[in-house]
């Protein structure tokens, strides 16, 4: 396997975050970390890009409170026809979470998907689908 350097910007915080597991647990290092990421980021992504039809899903998304932004109530809005139902939780004082239950086009969800994965505020976001039916 032909290995390529890249050069990645990370939040200090989250490097911080990386060692501190990584010295706590793994002996791989950040770049198998990060390779192991992006495998699974690429693997949800085709998983996804292939599904057609109907489908079942929950998005679940962690921001701090002070970083939503219109963008993230845009597409709640966009999506309306497919998120069937929403649930907004404080956290803490700085921090939410809101889970949203899908249901309809796979292709739309892919959508809302790529819309919420493009938002710089969210913390943290996760998503299961199943296929209806």
């Amino acid at each position: 396997m032909n290995v390529v350097v890249v050069s990645l910007s990370i939040p200090d915080e989250l490097l911080a975050d990386l060692d501190a597991v990584l010295g706590e647990e793994w002996s791989a290092s950040r770049s198998e970390v990060i390779r192991q990421a992006v495998r699974k980021y690429i693997s949800e992504y085709r998983d996804l890009s292939e599904m057609k039809g109907g489908v079942i899903a929950t998005i679940t998304v962690l921001y701090d409170k002070e970083e939503k932004n219109d963008g993230h109530l845009g597409l709640q809005h966009e999506f309306g026809d497919i998120i069937t139902s929403y649930l907004h939780s404080h956290l803490s004082n700085d921090s939410c979470l809101e889970v949203m239950v899908i249901k309809g086009d796979a292709a739309r969800l892919k959508k809302l998907i790529d819309g919420l994965k493009a938002d710089l505020h969210l913390k943290h976001m996760k998503f299961s689908v199943m296929v209806e039916g």
